[in-house]
């Protein structure tokens, strides 16, 4: 057994098939309804949300204190000496400061929190990573070195269907919303060195918006360096099939490695039709 407990969110989007093969523990962010709170990933899955969105938008709420200070607990009861908790960015939630908050209650335990500094696939890659690394022996200091290359190395970039819930989770305002869906406005998304969210472009158009983000990627995979895409999405397969299609009628070999739907709290902020799509360095 290994001796560092690698700690995530549902932020990560991983599947229960992964966080079993990689033996990574999961702090789960909460849908709130009017009549009835659900744990993410565990008590409602990311259709239900999205089929119910028509009737209601929830709100989430971060994954609670006695679940963070009971993962603590249970690592620490099962023998573990150190931790490296992986959590959603410091700049999109406050899940970060809680774990920071927490974790000295446990001083038995070498904890480092590192800020993924990201959202979705390539949050559960540094997840993933992070674990493998601890498979084969390396101490945290070492995981932490090799976190912050793969983190530098990581080129993410998303597009949503629709404006409507980027502006009820307050991530845009009323006047871009209106307009935006006026003009049929997509916009582009990545993740600024801060770990904010930064639109990089707002398209007319679906197609516009597929052949924006194809054109990225090809600016990233010209480089000529080893890279595999992973892909995310909420009910948008066709668009992400579109995507994958246009970047390997230029580069058919390109590896494609991830297809998963983002989890239950990120329908709420994205709504269908968002796709999103890491473009890794391979070390």
């Amino acid at each position: 057994m290994r001796k560092i407990a690698i700690i995530t969110d549902t932020a990560s989007d991983l599947s229960l098939s992964e966080i079993e093969q990689y033996n990574i523990k999961m702090l789960h962010y909460q849908i709130v309804y009017n009549e009835h709170t659900y744990k993410d990933q565990l008590e409602i899955h990311s259709k239900q949300v999205l089929d119910h969105l028509d009737k209601e938008i929830p709100s989430t709420s971060l994954p609670s204190l006695e679940e963070i200070h009971q993962v603590f607990t249970e690592i620490q009861q099962e023998g573990y000496e150190a931790a490296i908790v992986i959590p959603l960015s410091s700049g999109l939630s406050g899940c970060f400061n809680a774990v920071n908050m927490i974790k000295d209650e446990f001083p038995n335990l070498k904890t480092v929190v590192f800020d993924s500094r990201t959202i979705s696939a390539p949050e559960g890659y540094l997840a993933k990573r992070a674990a493998d690394l601890a498979d084969e022996g390396y101490s945290v200091e070492e995981i932490i070195k090799k976190l912050e290359d793969i983190r530098n190395k990581q080129h993410t970039f998303f597009i949503v269907d629709t404006l409507k819930y980027l502006l009820h989770g307050g991530r845009i305002g009323h006047v871009s919303a209106a307009v935006g869906k006026l003009l049929n406005l997509k916009p582009v998304i990545t993740i600024g060195d801060d770990g904010k969210y930064e639109t990089i472009a707002k398209v007319r158009g679906r197609a516009k918006a597929i052949r924006y983000i194809a054109e990225e990627a090809h600016k990233v995979l010209s480089t000529g360096k080893s890279y595999k895409i992973y892909f995310s999405h909420a009910d948008g397969v066709e668009i992400k099939d579109e995507i994958i299609k246009e970047i390997q009628a230029l580069y058919p070999d390109v590896q494609i490695e991830g297809d998963t739907w983002i989890s239950p709290v990120a329908c709420v902020h994205c709504g269908p039709g968002y796709v999103g799509m890491l473009i890794q360095e391979v070390e």
